[in-house]
């Protein structure tokens, strides 16, 4: 519900000031430390210099200086107001992520499509999957770090002299071939237990929105009418 103020809004309106505080107070909110937050925005450093001078040589207005192509005074604030833009934005989909467990988002897609279990759509089926699938994500990435490190330390150095797309390209194959073993084995597990189509049941269970769900959909609602 911020996202529209925060891409549309005049930057440094009072909509806008208002919004970009409603993200830092959510920064606050959840502890998290600066560095790590600062960390993830230094990652984007080459978008917003992209954003910069994309913006300052294509944008028409009074240019810096006058021999060869130049960047223009109005480039720059256009660039400038874009980045800030995205920072918020990264911001606040970084929040969202860090404060939502996966099977909440699951109880969530069940909230909003379980309606249309009426008119025959497998909606339970889906969301099923989506859970065991999201459930199996940290087994996952923690075997793509035993791979990782199993590189560093029985492969050559001379390997890592190469790109980094071949080095992730590598490592994407290992852990794929694991993952392809491991659910084969997994799925023949679960058919010998009697679960016929090889997934475990999973109870999906609509909670009630409370007082916090209402406190914190409550100050963007006051935003929107305000914009």
């Amino acid at each position: 519900m911020l996202l529209p103020i925060l891409m549309s809004a005049p930057v440094f309106s009072p909509v806008w000031l208002a919004g970009t505080a409603l993200v830092l107070l959510s920064v606050l909110a959840l502890s998290l430390p600066l560095a790590l937050v600062g960390r993830g925005l230094w990652r984007l450093r080459w978008l917003f210099l992209a954003l910069l001078l994309t913006h300052g040589w294509f944008t028409p207005g009074v240019p810096l200086w006058s021999p060869g192509p130049a960047l223009t005074r109005e480039g720059l604030l256009a660039g400038g107001e874009q980045s800030l833009r995205l920072l918020f934005m990264a911001l606040l989909a970084w929040t969202l992520m860090r404060s939502t467990t996966p099977m909440q988002w699951v109880g969530v897609f069940y909230r909003v499509l379980g309606g249309w279990e009426r008119f025959g759509v497998p909606v339970r089926r889906g969301v099923s999957i989506l859970a065991f699938s999201l459930a199996s994500l940290p087994r996952l990435l923690a075997e793509a770090n035993r791979v990782q490190e199993g590189m560093a330390l029985r492969i050559h150095t001379r390997y890592f002299a190469r790109s980094r797309l071949e080095r992730l390209a590598f490592v994407g194959e290992v852990v794929l071939l694991r993952v392809l073993w491991d659910v084969r084995q997994r799925e023949e597990g679960l058919r010998a237990r009697g679960f016929v189509d090889g997934l475990p049941p999973v109870r999906l269970v609509v909670v009630g929105s409370g007082w916090r769900e209402w406190g914190v959909v409550l100050p963007p609602v006051v935003l929107w009418v305000l914009w």
